[in-house]
């Protein structure tokens, strides 16, 4: 056989040996020292839907622990807002006993995903908060306000049921009531954008016609035509 052969297939177990005692003595950069961060997780869920505009009821809580599970206490963490707009409580916050730390987030009044993140060092956890209208405060007339039109004449007119910041509100009922004329249909169903329509037919005769809508928990919006 071979004596380079031999002595390589000899040395082999010896270098393995070696190379598990370095590997002993270097550690694994303190990822099993209770004592040093090693891991961050979300406490409270990490993706939310909340209303636009509304402080959070709850809290964004992580959880930061070192080697065994071991909770890290009197750590900083630092929190930023990474999209979506808002603001937080803390930008900072200190880890207690369990290892814990919290902010509470204020989202911005616009439709979006908003991201919010917890750091200790290069330890990431996010927080994805998907932002939705908040209750209705109004049903806004959408398109003219006091139309003219001729006697016996159709006209389209719609309203939009929206939140406190102007968030248009889907898939709520909306009631329609004419004086005089006929209308295409007595509800309708908000769309995506928080609009619905109805066609009104306007009676032969000239003179004032109001329409009105409603829906629930805010106040009606009436349109005035002036039949001529």
């Amino acid at each position: 056989m071979n004596s380079d052969l031999v002595r390589t297939v000899r040395l082999a177990p010896l270098a393995l040996v070696v190379l598990v005692a370095m590997q002993a003595a270097c550690g694994d950069n303190g990822s099993t020292d209770p004592s040093k961060p090693n891991a961050m997780a979300a406490v409270s869920p990490d993706s939310q839907t909340t209303a636009a505009g509304v402080k959070m009821a709850q809290p964004l809580v992580v959880r930061l622990t070192g080697g065994g599970d071991t909770p890290i206490a009197g750590t900083k963490v630092f929190w930023g807002i990474t999209s979506g707009g808002g603001s937080l409580t803390d930008s900072t916050s200190t880890t207690d006993a369990d290892g814990k730390a919290q902010t509470t987030y204020t989202p911005g009044t616009e439709l979006v995903t908003a991201n919010v993140s917890a750091a200790v060092g290069d330890i990431r956890t996010n927080f994805k908060i998907v932002l939705v209208p908040g209750p209705a405060t109004q049903l806004a007339k959408f398109g003219s306000d006091n139309p003219a039109a001729v006697a016996g004449s159709k006209l389209t007119l719609a309203v939009k049921l929206v939140d406190a910041f102007g968030n248009g509100i889907a898939d709520q009922t909306v009631n329609w009531a004419a004086d005089g004329g006929a209308i295409s249909a007595t509800t309708g169903t908000t769309d995506k954008g928080g609009v619905t329509s109805v066609t009104y037919t306007l009676g032969e005769q000239p003179g004032t016609y109001t329409l009105t809508a409603t829906a629930e928990g805010v106040p009606a919006a009436t349109f005035t035509i002036r039949a001529i």
